[in-house]
């Protein structure tokens, strides 16, 4: 296939406009470093101006734009959602330029014979894949993976180098885990005796689902003795901990360094920003936003914006807690004594 201005419209749902000269798209950049067979998109209207003048090849902005975009000098597509049709042409042009390797096997990687391969796989080099582990069609497999016995890859989904999936672990379809990413390592649980801390073994696993994506050195541990759940076209960023027993919905955005301890409950479509912690036994309903750097330390409804944490000890910490929920009332009755006594400010 040749990404062409022509095949980008169909692709998007876009009409053309303009110059119909059909040319083969071979990169993507910004309105300011675009060239002639680039494809850049206008997104914000304050912009205009920029893209009329941008050498891009290929221009995808919305409908209310081409008026103003009169004088652009390349292919301009009209599209109602111009980010989201970047996003699909982006998606095609890697196809092109950095397409997926399939069916091939490097004579390093170590394979069980009864292992379960797909048709059209990748297996690179150094990969290790244990005793029953089923591998889907059209799945990639980097370099220096490992694939635990009785683990289970679900078709079109891509490990990329040193991705680690331990035992009994599943991943979905068309899944993306990233360089270091680890599925299934144990949960951190231990029991106390006589102060020395005794392990507890982690019998469980971990169930991801498709179309999930996890970032760089991520780590999921696996349950103790259930499963740790990653809910349909959750992503997660880079360095982002889910302990074990964790359970995420599907649709879900979990951002980087953020850390979620055992057991808790990550409702459908939530965000959870960078460096949030989030208590063990915690649940946050679906659709809350968790601000940067916040610590949940109880439950969360259902489509809240939450944000805020201090390090203080915690029988103060509990107590500023407890004035900060009453300060609305405070200062309601702090303006209604001031009135009371004349002492308003005026103006």
């Amino acid at each position: 296939m040749k990404l062409t201005p022509e095949a980008v419209a169909e692709l998007t749902g876009g009409e053309l406009s303009g110059p119909r000269e059909s040319f083969k798209i071979t990169g993507a950049a910004t309105l300011e470093k675009a060239g002639p067979g680039d494809l850049a998109f206008l997104a914000d209207p304050k912009h205009t101006l920029l893209a009329a003048r941008s050498n891009a090849g290929c221009l995808l902005a919305g409908p209310n734009e081409e008026q103003a975009l009169k004088n652009f000098k390349g292919t301009l597509i009209l599209v109602k959602n111009p980010k989201l049709a970047f996003a699909l042409a982006l998606t095609a042009l890697e196809r092109e330029l950095r397409p997926t390797k399939t069916d091939f096997q490097h004579s390093s990687a170590v394979v069980s014979i009864t292992a379960r391969l797909g048709k059209d796989i990748y297996i690179g080099p150094l990969a290790v894949i244990e005793d029953y582990a089923v591998i889907g069609d059209g799945a990639c497999i980097g370099a220096q993976c490992f694939v635990g016995a009785k683990a289970k890859i679900g078709p079109n989904t891509r490990l990329y180098p040193g991705v680690k999936v331990l035992d009994n672990c599943e991943i979905g379809e068309r899944c993306i885990l990233h360089a270091g990413a680890v599925v299934g390592a144990d949960g951190y649980g231990y029991t106390s005796d006589g102060g020395l801390h005794k392990k507890i073994p982690q019998l469980g696993r971990v169930i991801v689902g498709s179309d999930v994506e996890i970032g760089a050195n991520s780590t999921i541990d696996r349950a103790a003795l259930d499963a740790t759940v990653i809910g349909d076209g959750t992503k997660i960023d880079n360095l982002v901990h889910l302990a074990h027993n964790v359970r995420v919905g599907k649709n879900c955005l979990i951002m980087a360094q953020t850390g979620v301890a055992g057991s808790a409950a990550i409702g459908d479509s939530a965000i959870i920003a960078g460096q949030v912690a989030i208590s063990d036994h915690v649940t946050i309903g679906e659709n809350t936003v968790v601000m940067g750097k916040t610590g949940v330390i109880s439950d969360l409804g259902p489509n809240q914006i939450v944000f805020g944490h201090l390090a203080r000890p915690r029988a103060q910490a509990m107590r500023i807690e407890a004035i900060l929920s009453n300060l609305p009332k405070m200062h309601a009755a702090i303006h209604k004594i001031k009135k009371h006594l004349g002492l308003q400010e005026k103006g």
